[in-house]
């Protein structure tokens, strides 16, 4: 029976150190920032993902072989570990949504871009849109931009500093800020 144990924390153990340490590229401990590789908004599946398998591997093993090396009975042993393993998948389940769900939402960053001051980091182009940098919360920010309709003729030059209006589609609409 502990060979199953074993066979579990390490499986889940190796996934667990590539994605720390090595550069694996599919983003199992969430190192990755942009990677989200998993099953996604497929409801009840979603909690079955690689990331939520691994962690869920690798406390179910932990358990159980914690339980074994202690002597436990094998029905306890058995129901400790899966209920670690099933805690685990839902639990990392729920924090990576959570995550996920949090770094999604660009309304407050929105919010506070609204009458800053920025910077013209790209000119604008033929197409009318250019890109500005401008601080919020302590970080620097970029976003694309355009003019805004009553100085839509004026040159690239003008917008050096501007402030954001406001924003539409993601895009920041600037006034230039010696106007």
């Amino acid at each position: 029976m502990w060979w199953v144990f074993v066979a579990a924390l390490l499986f889940g153990g190796a996934l667990i150190a590539m994605s720390l340490f090595g550069s694996d590229g599919d983003g199992l401990g969430g190192h990755d920032a942009n990677a989200h590789h998993d099953v996604g908004d497929a409801g009840l599946f979603a909690v079955f993902s690689l990331r939520n398998l691994t962690w869920a591997s690798f406390a179910f093993g932990g358990i159980g072989l914690l339980a074994v090396l202690t002597h436990r009975s094998p029905a306890t042993t058995w129901i400790t570990a899966s209920l670690a393993g099933v805690g685990t998948l839902v639990g990392v389940h729920m924090l990576f949504r959570a995550l996920q769900t949090s770094e999604a939402s660009s309304a407050p960053l929105d919010a506070l871009a609204v009458g800053t001051t920025a910077a013209l980091v790209l000119p604008f182009n033929d197409d009318g849109f250019g890109l500005i940098s401008f601080r919020a919360n302590g970080q620097l920010h970029e976003m694309p931009a355009r003019r805004a309709d009553e100085v839509a003729d004026m040159p690239s030059e003008y917008f050096a500093e501007c402030r954001i209006g406001w924003i539409e589609n993601g895009v920041a609409v600037v006034q230039p800020t010696a106007n």
